[in-house]
């Protein structure tokens, strides 16, 4: 299974809700870093696989609904590009927004062991009503 598979599989489990399903090939000592924006909940680095899962959990602290759509697989070697958009609502602000995101997961052994998540955080800030 090629690197763009394992991460489609774990997209669509993230899509059920399946948190387990979407981290079962993250590594234990995986870093997650969403971008540095004081304005949205869980900005900057986020290490170990049960504290990113705890971060998968909260969305919903913020967001009434946030589905995550993968539109295409970049590949190369241990290192595979994710764009993407998401569809969501604000919480407390009813805002819909939909929401370009780019991953950037690097693999290490068959487990993605460092992900950057990149988006227009502005947009998001607006929907949220932290701007």
């Amino acid at each position: 299974m090629s690197n763009t598979d394992t991460l489609r599989d774990g997209y669509e489990a993230f899509g059920r809700g399946d948190l387990e399903g979407a981290t079962q090939n993250f590594a234990d000592d995986i870093r997650w870093e969403n971008p540095e924006a004081p304005q949205l909940p869980n900005s900057g680095v986020t290490e170990g696989k049960d504290n990113v899962k705890q971060l998968f959990a909260a969305l919903g602290d913020s967001w009434e609904s946030f589905r995550i759509t993968p539109d295409e697989f970049i590949e190369s070697g241990e290192t595979v590009v994710v764009l993407s958009h998401s569809e969501s609502k604000g919480k407390e602000t009813g805002k819909e927004v939909k929401l370009p995101w780019v991953h950037v997961w690097r693999f290490s052994g068959g487990k993605a062991n460092e992900v950057q998540a990149l988006t227009d955080t502005a947009l998001a800030a607006d929907a949220l009503g932290s701007l």
